[in-house]
């Protein structure tokens, strides 16, 4: 997360926080910013931002959106994704992360031995 993210969610952070304080306080608008030390136009502005992302929110999760991630299960690290019987009746375990140049190699290699 760069600075301006950071930033941007500290922020966001804040001002949910003093929305949520604003409303068990019994103020009126003006009084908790002149309270507080608050501009107003800041905290209309920033109120309405939140109560938009809120409803943005809501509607996805009605609407059985979810975020543009999916979550995905990777495999063990030991896990074989592949396995070759050799003539000899051996067997050769190729995991699913072994890159391309390796594999031509062995089996270029077990080809020469005349293993398969």
């Amino acid at each position: 997360m760069d600075k301006r993210q950071k930033s941007d969610t500290d922020q966001r952070q804040f001002w949910q926080m003093v929305v949520e304080t604003f409303k068990s306080s019994g103020l009126s608008v003006r009084k908790f910013c002149e309270k507080e030390g608050l501009q107003e136009a800041s905290f209309y502005s920033w109120r309405k931002r939140l109560t938009a992302d809120k409803k943005t929110e809501n509607t996805k999760a009605e609407s059985g959106q979810t975020e543009p991630f999916i979550q995905v299960a990777m495999p063990p690290a030991n896990s074989t994704s592949m396995e070759l019987t050799l003539l000899s009746g051996n067997s050769l375990k190729i995991n699913s992360g072994t890159d391309r140049r390796t594999l031509i190699d062995v089996i270029t290699v077990l080809q020469q031995a005349g293993l398969c």
